[in-house]
């Protein structure tokens, strides 16, 4: 059968999420008979193969493989995927009655690497300050792009939200599974490197409801760190450090930048940093002092990102070097942001 879009998911242990996004994609406004949806059960524990036999009004196919991780999961979708398109879409995200329309659309003009929204909820409560951290800087970057400040890059390539056809991925040679982090980014700069352009469709929306907690989101920052470095070092996208030095010069505060001074390739140091960080999060936040608990979120990311860039470099004097020499000649900060 020939199908218009493939919709491919993978899942880990987040059923009742799952379930919220699988019953989202029964409003879609684009006709059933176009599409299907791609499932890929990552080695869950939980209840999501009851979630997937649940009968549903358009086609939905589930695998399921041991865990292997979200490139290797998505790898399985596309090989399977029936569409000319694939919309890549997570597992916690509520998608809008638009959404495949909207990327179809957007396909059919110019096939391209798509690029969509992230909304943050809007009726649930207040975020948790880390979760509305992270809102924030995606709607910093979308105001960018949609005010001309710059076109979207690889680096807004997110593939909780985000569609591209099917033949580019193939030739593009898919995700690569060794990346636990930012395996999207690293597969649009090979897509990049076809000479797909890339191009943000503000209006095709997903609303981002993560369960992720505290700890999860701190872990995300040494892990962009360790593969911006990989990608760097062993894929030969030389632009990363320059990039890194850029916003490191330009882009952060001169306080935050003395505190990586102290800190950076320090283990008691930055020990300090995640715990005191930390407890000053959550302290102020609890306290109401919002804007102090949001500013905490910046520095504590950008400490624990760029520590991780320093150990994956070799240690400090490595780190200074890097930013001197990939920072030579830079009189602006990068137009694209990091993560």
């Amino acid at each position: 059968m020939s199908l218009d879009v493939s919709v491919v998911i993978p899942t880990y242990d987040r059923a009742p999420y799952l379930r919220r996004t699988l019953d989202a994609l029964e409003d879609q406004d684009l006709g059933r008979a176009r599409f299907e949806v791609i499932v890929i059960d990552d080695g869950s524990h939980d209840a999501t193969p009851d979630v997937l036999s649940a009968p549903r009004p358009y086609s939905l196919r589930a695998l399921r493989q041991e865990n292997q991780g979200p490139g290797a999961a998505r790898n399985a979708g596309i090989g399977c995927a029936s569409g000319a398109i694939v919309v890549f879409i997570d597992d916690d995200v509520i998608p809008s009655r638009e959404l495949l329309g909207k990327h179809l659309r957007a396909q059919e003009e110019a096939g391209a690497a798509v690029i969509g929204t992230m909304l943050p909820p809007p009726d649930a409560g207040r975020q948790p300050v880390w979760a509305e951290w992270e809102s924030r800087m995606l709607r910093k970057q979308y105001d960018d792009m949609l005010a001309g400040r710059w076109a979207p890059t690889p680096r807004q390539f997110y593939t909780a939200n985000a569609s591209v056809p099917r033949d580019a991925l193939v030739r593009a040679g898919l995700f690569d599974p060794s990346f636990a982090r930012a395996e999207d980014m690293e597969l649009a700069f090979r897509l990049q490197d076809l000479g797909l352009p890339f191009r943000f469709v503000p209006d095709a929306e997903v609303v981002h409801d993560t369960p992720r907690s505290f700890e999860g989101w701190l872990r995300i920052a040494p892990q962009y760190g360790h593969y911006d470095v990989v990608m760097w070092r062993d894929k030969g996208r030389t632009q990363i450090l320059g990039n890194v030095a850029r916003e490191y010069r330009f882009g952060r505060h001169r306080l935050l930048r003395a505190a990586a001074r102290i800190a950076i390739g320090r283990r008691a140091a930055m020990l300090a940093v995640r715990v005191g960080g930390s407890g000053a999060i959550r302290v102020a936040d609890f306290v109401g002092f919002h804007r102090a608990a949001l500013a905490a979120c910046s520095a504590v990311f950008n400490l624990l990102y760029w520590d991780a860039v320093c150990s994956e470099l070799g240690g400090r004097a490595a780190w200074w070097r890097a930013l001197e020499r990939e920072g030579q000649g830079s009189d602006r900060p990068a137009h694209a942001p990091a993560r």
